[in-house]
């Protein structure tokens, strides 16, 4: 488990912020380009006049994963909750990220984005560290 939770960790941010696929499904499947992005560690956009969506969602759902995964109260009581935690941020920006999807299927996406993937990378790393790294 340890070195699958790794590799989820770093899929995660590879595919949540690093290389970004641009595409949009509204008149079926129209790709825009691949590009890598570094910065920023937060974005949030309302309302973006980029009009195209990102495989953002991809790296989310291996965030999802490595919570699920780490997510034991028996194996790791005194990192429960953090892990539980994880989890949720992660299904809720999956879950923002997926309604983008079903809006550009109605053609009324208006570029709203949510990229947290480098403070899940962080506090998914800080889980990592307490799980398997800290003398039991």
């Amino acid at each position: 488990m340890k070195k699958l939770s790794l590799v989820l960790l770093i899929l995660g941010l590879l595919f949540g912020q690093f290389v970004r696929i641009t595409f949009n499904v509204h008149d079926g499947f129209e790709f825009h380009g691949i590009s890598i992005k570094l910065l920023p560690i937060f974005d949030y956009g309302g309302g973006s006049p980029q009009l195209f969506l990102t495989s953002t969602i991809v790296g989310y759902f291996a965030f999802i994963i490595f919570g699920v995964i780490n997510t034991h109260k028996q194996k790791y009581p005194s990192i429960f909750k953090s892990a539980l935690m994880f989890t949720a941020i992660s299904v809720v920006v999956t879950f923002f990220e997926f309604t983008s999807i079903l809006e550009d299927l109605n053609n009324t996406f208006q570029g709203k984005h949510f990229r947290i993937a480098w403070l899940l990378f962080f506090l998914g790393l800080w889980i990592f560290s307490k799980n398997y790294l800290s003398k039991k």
